[in-house]
């Protein structure tokens, strides 16, 4: 054991002798070093390059002493309140002076008035805007190219503008043309400058009904939250198939109290499309009496009213259709009727070759007409409908025309954009709306529709009704030789 502490004890003498030594070594080195960091700045101190930075120092010093005194005598002075009332007295001394200082101060009030509420705003924490359906064409190439899609709820933009829940709305063939490009480079010109209208997506849907939910503060229109309405929508505005749409005051009225939203929704433009036709044939209440009078396609959208109304008003009604919707276009009041078999409507009835189909037959048969109207496209010219007028006979052709626009060159579209600039600027001078043709659409004449509906007088064809998620098949059947009336979208 003895012998154990012995070895303990001589181990840590060893060890302090050890770093005894290691203390030493690190002292010596470090006085080393430090002497010859001594001797280095000596050096330099004496270093005659050094004496020009001192100078320079020195310089610098004094300088940044003379700009604070002087800072701190301006300081002084401007808080003088003497100093402070001499100046006042110099800038009011004239009455110039003082409307100068007058308007002076007005600014800087406005511009930090101007500047907070700026700065709130740009505060403020942004909310995410309210997303709503709507069936739209995406692309105008793609044959898939209309589905639902999901864009931002509408805000009013003017203050006669309406906001309208949308519960209905209908899909007319027009819409299939709008998808596939029809007016496309005119409807951006029209709403160039127009966030609200984007080029794509674009909404479709030229008719719908619904409940208003917002009214602006300056409408003169008489309709207040809550009230049933139906709207037409032309075809170079965004369309109402959707949740929710803002429209101008003009283009909106009260729908009939006597039918629903979806009866309501197959009115509106094809109704106004109707009137605009038989105020161009020059036909009302006085003046149907005893008129021979032909609709081509009794089951379109338009041609149901026609139908309706000239029988109303005591003419001879001829339309024609496939025989599926016969008995739809009998019911409607028609006296004659020229059918199809389905499954040679398109051979029969829409053969290119006109000359050869069995329409001329049919209409051979039958004695002239007063006025003949078209209500849908056709594929053929229609110029040999003349030969079935009487003498003083109209043809009256409701579809709207192809644009030349469409096919426009670089060129052409150049002075055309110009044109219609001169346009818009010349209505912006005269405050008057411009005119893109077009039926005419406007809240008198869907009152005068609803009068008509009310009076039962006119009643609502409708064929299919479709969700937005079923938006192809529902243009498909639009499309279809075996639609009759109007194709309905709901929105619940």
């Amino acid at each position: 054991m003895d012998e154990v502490i012995f070895r303990a004890s001589q181990s840590l003498d060893t060890l302090q002798v050890q770093a005894g030594m290691a203390a030493e070594n690190s002292m010596r080195v470090v006085r080393q070093y430090s002497d010859e960091a001594r001797q280095q700045a000596v050096r330099a101190f004496s270093d005659p390059t050094f004496d020009a930075v001192k100078d320079s120092a020195r310089a610098v010093w004094s300088n940044l002493s003379r700009v604070f005194s002087r800072i701190s005598s301006f300081a002084n002075q401007i808080t003088d309140p003497e100093v402070i009332a001499e100046q006042l007295a110099y800038i009011f001394r004239d009455e110039i002076s003082r409307n100068n200082a007058f308007f002076v101060l007005i600014g800087l009030g406005f511009g930090t008035t101007g500047g907070f509420f700026l700065g709130l705003w740009l505060a403020r924490p942004h909310l995410a805007e309210p997303i709503m359906k709507a069936v739209a064409c995406v692309s105008y190439k793609d044959s898939d190219n209309v589905t639902i899609c999901q864009t931002n709820v509408p805000h009013l933009r003017s203050s006669s503008d309406i906001l309208v829940r949308v519960r209905a709305a209908s899909i007319m063939s027009l819409d299939d043309r709008i998808s596939h490009g029809y007016g496309r480079f005119l409807r951006t010109l029209i709403n160039t400058y127009d966030s609200y209208h984007p080029e794509l997506p674009l909404v479709l849907g030229r008719s719908c009904a619904g409940v208003v939910e917002a009214v602006g503060s300056g409408s003169k229109c008489g309709l207040e939250i809550g009230d049933e309405v139906w709207i037409a929508s032309p075809w170079y505005n965004a369309g109402l198939a959707s949740d929710y749409v803002v429209t101008p005051e003009t283009l909106v009225a009260r729908k009939p109290f006597l039918i629903g939203f979806e009866g309501a929704a197959s009115l509106p433009y094809s109704g106004c499309v109707a009137l605009t036709a038989l105020k161009t044939a020059n036909l009302n209440e006085h003046t149907t009496s005893g008129k021979r009078i032909l609709v081509e396609d009794g089951c379109s959208p338009v041609g149901c009213v026609l139908t309706q109304l000239m029988k109303k008003w005591g003419a001879y009604v001829t339309t024609t259709c496939h025989s599926r919707s016969a008995p739809v276009v009998k019911a409607l009041g028609a006296d004659d009727v020229i059918t199809f078999q389905n499954d040679s409507f398109t051979h029969s009835y829409f053969e290119v070759n006109i000359a050869q189909s069995n329409f001329i037959n049919e209409l051979t048969s039958r004695d002239s007409y007063d006025v003949i109207f078209i209500t849908t496209k056709l594929k053929y010219n229609t110029d040999f409908f003349w030969k079935f007028t009487k003498p003083s006979g109209k043809v009256i052709n409701t579809v709207e025309p192809d644009m030349d626009s469409d096919q426009y060159g670089t060129i052409m579209r150049l002075f055309y954009s110009m044109y219609i600039k001169l346009k818009k600027l010349g209505c912006f001078i005269t405050r008057s709306e411009p005119n893109w043709e077009g039926p005419h659409l406007c809240h008198l004449t869907l009152d005068r529709l609803a009068s008509y509906v009310n009076d039962g007088i006119l009643q609502t064809v409708v064929d299919q009704v479709y969700s937005p998620h079923e938006a192809e098949r529902a243009l498909a059947h639009v499309m279809s030789d075996k639609r009759i009336g109007s194709t309905l979208i709901t929105f619940r």
